[in-house]
């Protein structure tokens, strides 16, 4: 499961107020995506945040908020992940994609900041 949110994202420090509405937007993202929460206790999570301005918030704490409010939409409860990868990418460097998703390269093309979810099974190894 892939889904973009659009928009800077809330970090563990932020106030409850922006996590809360941070927390909205990433819920209605995922519900159009997952129609029913993922099960088994082998999910893989990476969260890549693509900026447009340096934040002032660690990648890591930006996975907290986005892993809660997934809970009980892609999977029953964040327990169920045995990886959690949380990046940043400056949208103003050069990349080569190659196989990228669509929605993930119309993203970046529109270029605003947003967060890029991927979920699936840590038992899938990558080749």
């Amino acid at each position: 499961m892939r889904f973009i949110v659009k928009g800077r994202p809330a970090s563990v420090q932020s106030s409850h107020a922006n996590k809360a509405n941070w927390s909205a937007k990433v819920a209605a993202a995922a519900q159009l995506k997952c129609p029913a929460p993922l099960v088994g206790d082998g999910l893989r999570i990476r969260i890549t945040f693509y900026y447009d301005a340096l934040p002032d918030f660690d990648s890591d704490n930006i996975s907290k908020p986005i892993c809660d409010a997934l809970n009980g939409i892609a999977y029953a409860d964040d327990h169920q992940l045995a990886d959690r990868v949380a990046r940043r990418r400056d949208m103003g460097k050069p990349y080569v994609f190659r196989g990228v998703d669509p929605e993930l390269a119309v993203a970046i093309a529109e270029g605003e900041e947003f967060v890029y979810v991927e979920i699936d099974d840590a038992n899938l190894e990558e080749l």
